[in-house]
């Protein structure tokens, strides 16, 4: 069997013309973390593109309104990120769920959205700040998608042979937007997903009422999806007890949509609700924190 061939670019260019020799077969490599594994069930590719030494690609930054992330920015980076705890915490809390501390070292944004694992932790939380990817074709030309439409199914991405990602942006949290994400595992650390969301939610202060929710799930469908009729229970309606019982509801009634014959749907009926718990008491927490700051700084 011959060994597959290793191209390994340094600049965007030198990428375009590495994608024009790949095919069905070939794979990119950046971390590596999710790849290696999936190469025992892949098989032998006939093209590595190795990622690595495109620095240009490791990046957090604000411009023209926008976050902007460079596919190649690990987990690591993205958990001690300032801009991204002030102004997108939702995905600096997602990446600190992510693996050990050896795997956000090396894993990277980019890697883990392209792999399309149900149980991915960031693609919830790029979902719920709207995220666009930036794709680079062979002809070097750069196109903008939503991350929805990349997200195909267990494993797959709507992403050709000859693409690669190479950025997310997003529009930052806006004043009075809260965030949370919550996972659910079977060990207490470096724990694979079992149910994962993110939740956006934005207060009316004085009619003490949610204005605005967004949620997103993951490891319940074959990709991380947003969920509308979730939100729906949230909006216009007070923040009291009731609310938020209503709320762990319709994720329950959402995982019985989503997998009414799977084995594991009265486990995920269940756990869900605690989930959903779990994101309103870190969406209260971060209020009750701004709350103290002002009372301190008057």
């Amino acid at each position: 069997m011959n060994e597959p061939e290793f191209i390994a670019p340094r600049n965007l260019a030198n990428l375009a013309a590495a994608l024009r020799c790949a095919t069905p077969d070939s794979r990119l490599v950046a971390g590596g973390t999710d790849l290696m594994l999936r190469l025992l069930a892949l098989g032998r590719p006939d093209l590595l593109i190795d990622l690595s030494g495109l620095r240009e690609l490791s990046f957090i930054r604000q411009e023209g309104g926008l976050i902007r992330i460079g596919a190649l920015t690990t987990f690591a980076e993205l958990q001690r990120d300032a801009l991204l705890a002030a102004h997108a915490g939702v995905l600096s809390r997602a990446a600190a769920h992510v693996g050990s501390v050896q795997i956000r070292n090396i894993a990277t944004l980019g890697g883990n959205v392209a792999n399309a694992s149900p149980c991915a932790d960031s693609t919830p939380a790029l979902l719920v700040l709207d995220a666009e990817v930036g794709v680079l074709n062979r002809a070097g030309n750069v196109e903008r998608r939503p991350l929805r439409d990349l997200l195909a199914e267990a494993g797959k991405t709507t992403l050709g042979p000859d693409e690669a990602i190479v950025d997310f942006s997003f529009v930052p949290l806006a004043e009075g937007q809260r965030s949370a994400f919550g996972k659910i595992g079977v060990r207490s650390s470096v724990a694979v997903a079992k149910l994962s969301a993110a939740m956006i939610v934005k207060l009316d202060a004085a009619r003490r009422s949610i204005a605005e929710a967004k949620i997103a799930f993951g490891s319940i469908a074959p990709a991380a999806f947003v969920d509308e009729g979730v939100a729906a229970v949230l909006r216009d309606q007070p923040v009291n007890h009731d609310t938020v019982e209503a709320f762990a509801t319709a994720c329950s009634n959402m995982v019985s949509r989503s997998i009414p014959e799977r084995s594991s749907l009265p486990y995920k009926w269940h756990a869900v609700r605690g989930l959903a718990h779990d994101l309103w008491s870190a969406i209260q927490g971060a209020h009750h924190e701004e709350c103290a700051k002002e009372h301190r700084d008057q």
